[in-house]
């Protein structure tokens, strides 16, 4: 999953209720679009890919509306997010 810096908390939860419920979290990988969120993934012990070049610089803002410049550019993470996994690959489906 791509994650910024508003996805943060939803990723704690996930990641601390997985492991107090004993889930393994080893094939969990993160993309952060932010060196913030990057910190976070990392401090959590999960694996994650930061590409500095094509997420680095997505806006932290929420889109005003569905198409606007905003909302593509986090189309546009998430498509790279399966690309990258599929390239290498593994199957995503």
């Amino acid at each position: 999953q791509g994650l910024g810096a508003g996805q943060s908390e939803l990723l704690s939860n996930f990641i601390c209720a997985a492991k107090s419920r004993g889930f393994d979290t080893s094939n969990v990988l993160v993309f952060p679009t932010d060196e913030e969120s990057y910190k976070l993934a990392q401090g959590l012990g999960v694996a994650t890919y930061f590409d500095r070049k094509n997420l680095g610089s997505l806006p932290s803002g929420e889109a005003k509306f569905y198409g606007d410049p905003i909302f593509a550019s986090m189309m546009y993470a998430k498509v790279l997010c399966v690309l990258y996994v599929s390239l290498l690959g593994h199957d995503v489906l």
